[in-house]
């Protein structure tokens, strides 16, 4: 995977500078293209039950020349080719077009806040941009300009875990790279072992042998990503093995892999990454595109 195109996706009115450092750094380094895109998602929808404010084409090309110069302003310092984009509208439907229209290889974008009922339950703007699926997702928490250092990709063995993993190799080639794998024997399962006959000392020796796997596994796809980075397996709940490791202050950024299995996955996060990014102090980069390992 190469990087040539960087969309980051500013929300103005949250203070989000820290998004377009971030996304300046990255285009920087790889010698990439960067487009600021904004949406003005503020103006009110047309109710012919209501007078309609004076001149609503003029207040409009206000709050557009205002986002340009907020956007070109943060692209002062930039030593990178920069373009601006602003439209009035939904800020997912504006950046999955400009994902579109520039090929995009990264998206950058904040983790955002829910503004209304239909958000807190669907999610945001960030929500939904993942759920498509269209490039990596690079979701920016932490306020510092300094490079990744540390960098934890989970893998579970899946298609999009190793696309996340890869995807954060090529973002931070500098970094350390560490993959970790969370494994939970369902507690019935074990029950229903122990019920049949199983002794504790080969109820052991299974989890014993799930963890070898799970670390043959994992060297695999370390040599597969041709680096030289840590393996590490954790018994128990994926999500809650990540968010500990998220708080940790151990990593940087964190590379988790998605997919929307169904109707409702599609509609929302799964729950490992939602709570994920809910949790984590450091950045996340979620990658739900499935990249080969030949």
């Amino acid at each position: 995977m190469t990087i040539k195109t960087i969309i980051a996706a500013i929300a103005l009115e949250h203070g989000e500078q820290q998004v377009a450092r971030r996304a300046i750094r990255l285009a920087a380094a790889h010698g990439a293209r960067l487009v600021l895109a904004h949406a003005i998602e503020s103006l009110p929808e047309s109710d012919p039950r209501l007078p309609s404010p004076a001149n609503e084409k003029a207040i409009a090309s206000m709050l557009e020349a205002e986002a340009i110069a907020s956007l070109r302003q943060l692209a002062e310092s930039a030593a990178v080719q920069v373009e601006v984009e602003v439209e009035c509208g939904k800020a997912d439907q504006l950046i999955e077009r400009l994902i579109r229209d520039h090929a995009a290889d990264l998206l950058v974008i904040g983790p955002g806040r829910p503004q209304n009922l239909r958000e807190r339950i669907f999610g945001s703007t960030a929500d939904r941009v993942v759920r498509v699926g269209l490039c990596p997702v690079l979701v920016v928490k932490r306020a510092t300009d300094d490079p990744y250092r540390r960098v934890i990709a989970a893998v579970d063995f899946s298609p999009m875990s190793f696309a996340a993993a890869q995807t954060a190799a090529q973002i931070a080639p500098p970094a350390k790279l560490e993959l970790i794998h969370a494994f939970e024997i369902p507690h019935t399962f074990e029950q229903a072992m122990l019920k049949v006959g199983t002794s504790q000392a080969e109820l052991d020796r299974y989890r014993e042998a799930k963890a070898q796997t799970a670390y043959a596994e994992l060297r695999s796809v370390r040599a597969d990503l041709a680096v030289a980075g840590k393996i590490r397996v954790v018994r128990g709940d994926p999500a809650t093995a990540l968010v500990r490791v998220a708080r940790s202050g151990r990593a940087d950024l964190i590379a988790l892999g998605i997919q929307g299995k169904n109707a409702v996955s599609r509609l929302i996060l799964g729950s490992v990454a939602r709570r994920v990014l809910a949790a984590s102090s450091c950045d996340v980069l979620l990658a739900g595109g499935a990249m080969s390992r030949d």
